[in-house]
């Protein structure tokens, strides 16, 4: 029986778009997925005397605004690449994991995609060690923070037991935008979701193919001609601020389309291991490992 392969979570299909209906239709979706992000982003500082839920929707918001740094991956990528990377980074629309990644990453200034990739490695695996002494095997945080905000649930700890976990949220005093979400406004205030800004991104960064050893100043040049040129065109809204601009050279990360963003599941005997060895170093004890 043939499967009807209709409704939704069908972004994987754009893959087989032809490069100039891709970047239209890719250009129709933005400011709907940026409209989402901040409708759900206002609806948590409207409801925000209920912590745990004024969280869940700013989290939401997050992981929208993630969706718009992939797609503008897809734009960044060169073209030459990204009929082997797309399917890829489709799959990453989908995955909770990978678009919490690609907002966390808007807070780091690796020097080089090198150490991005260091970074990422160790944000993506499914359990850590943790304690003084690594004294207690943690999962994922931000698997987990993204969790216990959306569902009452049962949790085993580490020596066995059960026990309740309530849905909750720790909000701090200072609880500001998601900076996912910072960067897509700051990128639609200069016009680059329209079909012309995506067209002129797509020209500026496909000449550049980010590996292991490209700096992120490269990133920073590749902001500044993209900002020259849109202003250029006259595609800047009178909305546009240097604030904006400050904002994506601090916080709109290198391409990630290089790196990988699946789980890494980790083995129980290796975590033991390494809670042994953090033992043994904290007692001054040479080791093998």
């Amino acid at each position: 029986m043939a499967r009807i392969d209709i409704g939704l979570r069908q972004a994987r299909k754009i893959v087989n778009l032809p490069f100039a209906e891709r970047l239209a239709f890719i250009a129709e979706g933005l400011p709907i997925l940026l409209q989402s992000a901040q409708g759900l982003h206002a609806a948590s500082e409207a409801v925000s005397q209920m912590p745990r839920e004024s969280m869940l929707l700013k989290g939401h918001a997050e992981e929208e605004a993630a969706k718009i740094l992939i797609f503008m991956d897809i734009i960044r990528c060169p073209k030459k690449e990204v009929s082997r990377r797309i399917g890829v980074l489709m799959g990453w629309y989908y995955d909770h994991l990978a678009r919490l990644l690609y907002a966390e990453a808007c807070q780091w200034r690796p020097v080089d995609l090198k150490e991005l990739r260091r970074i990422i490695d160790r944000r993506r695996v499914t359990h850590y060690v943790e304690g003084n002494m690594g004294e207690f095997i943690a999962p994922n945080d931000l698997i987990y923070r993204r969790e216990t905000r959306l569902y009452a649930d049962i949790e085993a700890l580490d020596d066995g037991s059960l026990q309740w976990v309530v849905p909750s949220a720790y909000v701090g005093f200072y609880n500001p935008k998601p900076d996912a979400l910072v960067v897509a406004e700051a990128l639609d205030a200069f016009g680059a979701f329209t079909i012309e800004g995506l067209e002129l991104i797509s020209s500026i960064w496909s000449e550049v193919n980010f590996r292991d050893e490209t700096p992120a100043q490269e990133n920073d040049r590749l902001i500044e001609a993209t900002l020259t040129r849109l202003f250029e065109r006259k595609m800047a809204s009178e909305s546009a601020t240097t604030d904006n601009a400050r904002d994506l050279y601090g916080r709109w990360q290198m391409p990630l389309y290089a790196l990988d963003m699946k789980a890494i599941e980790v083995a129980r005997s290796d975590l033991e291991a390494e809670q042994e060895r953090l033992l043994l170093v904290e007692m001054g004890v040479e080791n093998e490992y």
